[in-house]
């Protein structure tokens, strides 16, 4: 895009800190040293939302005259998505909930983002982007992408199934505790225990009993919901009961 054609939207461009001096100096010695921009500018419909900064210097370096310059672009965002990509784009995202950070992943299309939501959306289950619980939706993002993380991929889908198939989309079913519980669960006794079993025992016990009885357990709150859950496992059962790990 040319210079000319770039604009700078008023109500985020006093939430940019101006460079020093120096800062700017060493912006532009940069700019003429590489002869191009290492990075694309961010735009949206035309505003600037990155690279503010830089198009400044661009344009000193040119003398004051348009030139054209690389551009990231996005279209068809909302007035909301634009300030939540603004955000995570300045660093400036403390104060997006879990789920603005990853819809704003999504619009930019990261791709680990993308893949996260598509496996989850693959077994069966949403995000509550807008923070609302319902059924069938995970409400506690952080701690699912947490998870994701930790276990990988194919553990992390079988916690899904698992959840899906015992309680078959009961909010309280995806409450952070509980998730956590069974993702542990799964990890720690992986190899030893029975599914089919798994998923009956839990399917007789409401989610949100777990949550209770996890509170008043001591450790950390994976461990706490994941005895809760091995005990249900076990039940009455010599045969099939699973011996206290931790």
């Amino acid at each position: 895009m040319k210079l000319s054609q770039l604009k700078i939207d008023p109500e985020f461009q006093n939430k940019i800190p101006p460079l020093q001096f120096e800062e700017e100096q060493q912006l532009e010695q940069n700019i003429i040293a590489e002869g191009r921009l290492l990075n694309p500018i961010i735009t949206w419909n035309g505003y600037i939302f990155d690279g503010q900064n830089t198009v400044e210097a661009r344009r000193t370096c040119n003398g004051g005259k348009d030139v054209t310059i690389r551009c990231k672009v996005f279209y068809g965002l909302t007035k909301e998505d634009e300030a939540t990509l603004f955000a995570i784009q300045t660093g400036n995202a403390t104060c997006l909930t879990a789920g603005e950070r990853l819809r704003a992943n999504l619009v930019a299309e990261n791709p680990d983002a993308l893949y996260f939501v598509g496996i989850t959306s693959n077994a069966g289950v949403e995000f509550a982007y807008d923070g609302i619980r319902a059924p069938w939706k995970i409400y506690c993002i952080e701690t699912a992408y947490e998870l994701y993380k930790q276990y990988g991929c194919e553990r992390y889908v079988e916690m899904l199934h698992i959840i899906n198939e015992a309680w078959k989309g009961n909010v309280d079913s995806y409450l952070a505790g509980v998730i956590r519980g069974v993702a542990r669960f799964i990890s720690v006794y992986e190899g030893e225990y029975s599914r089919e079993r798994l998923v009956q025992q839990l399917a007789r016990t409401h989610p949100k009993t777990i949550t209770q009885l996890a509170q008043k357990d001591t450790g950390s709150s994976a461990n706490r919901h994941m005895r809760q859950i091995l005990r249900i496992y076990n039940g009455a059962s010599r045969e099939m009961s699973l011996p206290l790990k931790n």
